[in-house]
């Protein structure tokens, strides 16, 4: 019987350490000042990053605010490289709201597609 609940507890603890990838399905956010933005959620559990729908990395800035993003490498106390999404300093909005001198920004910040 001990050998059965010892089974059952570790197959259970296996399923969770599984990560789950995200459903890519667009959902719109509201930003701080009332515009909202349709985006995409890419990853799993551990490692997750937004999009927009014309696939151009975005980040929550420290005000709240979804920003355009480009990625950053760095390595933590155990020696493994760590890429998260930097944001910079233009409020993301969907494609069809940037203005041209926003598209130009995009281009020369080289901001990635995903």
């Amino acid at each position: 019987m001990k050998k059965i609940i010892i089974a059952s507890i570790l197959s259970l603890a296996a399923a969770w350490m599984w990560a789950v990838p995200a459903r890519r399905i667009p959902f719109d956010i509201a930003q701080p000042n009332g515009d909202s933005i349709t985006v995409i959620l890419h990853g799993d559990e551990h490692f997750h990053f937004h999009t927009t729908l014309d696939g151009l990395l975005i980040a929550k800035n420290k005000k709240g605010y979804y920003c355009y993003a480009v990625w950053k490498e760095t390595t933590n106390e155990n020696g493994k490289t760590v890429r998260e999404a930097i944001a910079k300093r233009k409020v993301a909005k969907n494609e069809a709201d940037r203005s041209k001198c926003e598209k130009r920004w995009i281009v020369r910040r080289k901001i990635e597609q995903y």
